[in-house]
């Protein structure tokens, strides 16, 4: 007992210091954001400006570890976490009738015509026969898209296609770039016999899509990387990754890796007239894989601009000021992808997961053409009903 009580108040003493360096970096920087504001509002530089407002919403380690750089970050305790879990409502409303589960999150199997019309010849595989997916197994057949526009009948340039598939995990492709975000084929969040498992089967298998070229990973969470997916695709794709995070990638034999810090830029090519930049931008959230590990790599969003048109890549995050300078950035956005799940109680998951309100505040924020809310319906790991989030969603939407 004695052992536990002193690690338990090393760690204490350590999160408290961390926390107040955390404070005291942020009003240092705040300070000096409104000193360098004012001085370039006399001389009218508007890329001053910019440069000191990116710097208060720069990535900030603090003894070895990534903190949140915003005053509306709070730390939770591991009594907070107690208190969750002694206060935690059970079921979420989750039907035990399959039949009721499946009228209200249907299965609907990705329009394969259209993905493999606007992917490149080199990116198409050859499909499988799908005789053992989740859905086969639990007697279901997922839906397939009765009225869509011929693919002939789209102009590739200029349009773009996104495809949810559980969770973050997102197949958008944009002037001939296939992109993969947050990717989980999983049932469960970790192992296949441990972590919180789907409510609904997986519409497809990795191997059904036609190949990315670049994969986003805003952090290492298990529901948003899946280490499956990192051994399949290795070092066949691009990974863009948050600070801290190619050592783990290295573990798993691949080395295709660009690790990103908030604000960093990166370009990639298809070809010599099809580039792309893929821009780290700042979130709200944490990492971890372990205990051992809890903010040791950073977390981030991810935007990628084309000639033509942009996608926004959010991951987790809570609700936070540094949206508005993405979108004074980089707005308007073409698509942004954007959490409305995970959100119950909101004392406690507010920091670091959004609401649908704060998802329809961060698309209004970012200039956003249209939006898809993701991070719901998949694996519940909070308190709201598992039908909230679309009906929140759009009681929010109407009053926005």
């Amino acid at each position: 007992m004695g052992a536990i009580a002193s690690v338990t108040a090393y760690y204490f003493i350590s999160d408290q210091w961390i926390d107040s360096r955390r404070r005291t970096s942020i009003q240092r920087r705040k300070a000096a954001s409104e000193h360098g504001a004012a001085e370039d509002q006399a001389s009218a530089s508007m890329e001053a400006m910019a440069m000191a407002k990116g710097s208060r919403y720069s990535s900030l380690m603090i003894g070895g570890r990534f903190v949140n750089p915003f005053e509306t970050w709070r730390d939770k305790t591991l009594w907070d976490f107690v208190r969750w879990l002694a206060t935690r409502k059970s079921g979420n409303g989750v039907p035990g009738d399959r039949q009721q589960l499946a009228k209200d999150l249907p299965l609907a199997e990705p329009h394969y015509a259209l993905l493999d019309g606007f992917s490149d010849q080199r990116s198409v595989r050859k499909r499988k026969d799908r005789v053992d997916s989740d859905a086969t197994k639990q007697n279901e057949s997922p839906m397939c898209y009765a009225e869509y526009p011929s693919v002939e009948s789209l102009e590739r340039d200029d349009t773009m296609t996104a495809t949810w598939l559980g969770q973050s995990t997102c197949f958008v492709q944009m002037e001939g770039l296939n992109i993969l975000t947050d990717p989980i084929f999983k049932r469960r969040t970790v192992y296949s016999w441990l972590g919180p498992e789907r409510l609904r089967p997986v519409p497809c298998q990795l191997e059904d899509l036609p190949m990315p070229d670049v994969v986003l990973v805003s952090h290492n969470h298990f529901d948003h990387l899946d280490i499956d997916v990192v051994r399949a695709l290795g070092d066949a794709v691009t990974w863009y990754v948050p600070l801290g995070l190619s050592s783990w990638f290295a573990r798993q034999g691949v080395s295709n890796v660009r690790e990103m810090d908030w604000w960093e830029e990166a370009e990639f090519a298809l070809d010599e007239k099809r580039r792309f930049t893929i821009v780290s931008t700042p979130t709200q959230h944490w990492s971890g894989r372990s205990g051992l590990d809890s903010n040791c790599s950073l977390w981030s969003s991810f935007l990628v601009r084309g000639a033509r048109s942009s996608v926004f890549h959010c991951g987790d995050t809570g609700y936070c000021p540094a949206f508005k300078e993405v979108g004074r950035r980089y707005g308007p956005v073409s698509l942004a992808i954007l959490p409305i799940g995970s959100y119950e109680p909101r004392w406690y998951m507010c920091h670091q997961h959004t609401n649908p309100e704060d998802a329809v505040l961060i698309h209004k924020d970012l200039g956003a053409k249209r939006s898809i809310g993701v991070h719901w319906g998949t694996f519940m790991m909070s308190d709201e009903h598992y039908m909230a989030p679309p009906r929140d969603l759009a009681a929010a939407s109407a009053k926005h």
